[in-house]
């Protein structure tokens, strides 16, 4: 009983009480040229809107904003809150930034002079999500957007789909964030940066284990990890690991103190200096590999769970013809893997590349923006 009345309370709010207050805050004219960037998750900026929020900062006809929801962090009171602020700023912008979808923003009655862009968190497509996702919405999540920004044109008709958008609305005009990987003197300082902060020895390579989480969002655990004194034995004298958890899990990994100079906690760091720090990757399902693969470096996919996780998530393609490496299925394969010469696997990571990441070319930044302003004249 007690479900039901919160479900029927956040119905109400969704589609009663929001939609009024947003129409009692768009009475008023809309500010020209005001942007605002809406995180629907976090409680700050996150990369995949840093450098579209510089650089409509550095033009001086924009005003820039932001709002935080929260809705992975805050309590439902303080989310609620925040939705209700979210209103007042979004009533009044002209152009608005997504980079995923809400059912909040869904329900709303936008009006016709707002401008609302999505920039997907994700590169390419890889697990199935939205509409084509295996336990698809019951309700609308997304907006009818002005355009929706992608990494190739390969992928334009999945995002279509999962999004329930007309095909000539996803642009392969790229992802802002990988605009960073094509700056040389950027990768190089992170690799030293990186190597100063935890002490990591020139002649050691890093290994950034990075898998993602399980379950869903809301209740996010980690998968099993790699034991780390067996690693040790095969790896700890030419390697240093370093593992990066996913965003969503809130628990931590426990290493014992005899290897903590082999294997380190990074989940804190900003994901782009490690990738540009590490000469090899190890994940599973994550999608993080679609701007790896801009570097140019192997990777390795511990796939111990692949039955059971691709049952539960579904993905869009093939897994064992799909991912840019080597599928190790036990720790003695992915430790055998990385051992090997990877000159084959290479050449499967820059087919993935073009594939798949074709528009990112470190002008994805400058060109959303520049769309943009094109098609609102």
């Amino acid at each position: 009983m007690k479900k039901t009345w919160k479900h029927i309370g956040k119905t109400g709010l969704i589609h009663g009480l929001f939609p009024l207050l947003y129409k009692w805050y768009a009475r008023k004219p809309i500010r020209q040229n005001r942007v605002l960037f809406l995180e629907i998750r976090y409680t700050e900026l996150t990369n995949n809107f840093t450098l579209l929020y510089e650089e409509f900062g550095r033009r001086e006809k924009f005003t820039v904003d932001t709002s935080f929801l929260g809705n992975s962090v805050f309590s439902y009171r303080e989310y609620v809150r925040a939705c209700i602020r979210m209103l007042r700023k979004l009533a009044m912008a002209q152009y608005v930034f997504v980079n995923e979808s809400s059912n909040v923003l869904a329900a709303l009655p936008l009006r016709e002079d707002t401008k609302l862009i999505q920039t997907w968190h994700g590169c390419g497509a890889f697990k199935r999500f939205g509409y084509a996702g295996v336990n698809a919405p019951q309700e609308p999540y997304y907006n009818s957007y002005l355009f929706t920004t992608v990494s190739s044109p390969e992928v334009i008709g999945i995002y279509a789909q999962s999004m329930g958008q007309a095909p000539d609305t996803i642009l392969p005009l790229g992802v802002s964030r990988t605009d960073v990987y094509f700056d040389s003197d950027y990768v190089a300082s992170c690799e030293v940066k990186i190597r100063s902060r935890y002490g990591i020895e020139a002649h050691k390579q890093i290994l950034l284990y990075a898998p993602t989480f399980r379950g869903n969002v809301q209740n996010a655990q980690s998968p099993r990890l790699l034991r780390i004194e067996k690693l040790y034995r095969k790896l700890g004298e030419s390697y240093v690991i370093l593992y990066k958890g996913h965003p969503a899990v809130r628990t931590t990994v426990d290493i014992p103190e005899a290897f903590a100079d082999f294997f380190m906690d990074v989940s804190s760091e900003p994901i782009e200096p490690l990738l540009c720090a590490a000469s090899a990757c190890i994940t599973d399902y994550s999608s993080l590999i679609f701007e790896y693969s801009l570097l140019g470096r192997p990777m390795f996919f511990y796939a111990y769970d692949y039955k059971e996780y691709v049952t539960e998530r579904g993905f869009y393609y093939p897994y064992d013809t799909f991912v840019p490496g080597k599928i190790c299925y036990t720790e003695e394969e992915l430790m055998e893997g990385i051992l090997q010469e990877q000159e084959e696997q290479m050449i499967k990571v820059e087919q993935f590349r073009k594939r798949f990441m074709c528009s990112c070319d470190g002008h994805a930044t400058q060109r959303i923006i520049e769309t943009m302003l094109e098609k609102c004249g």
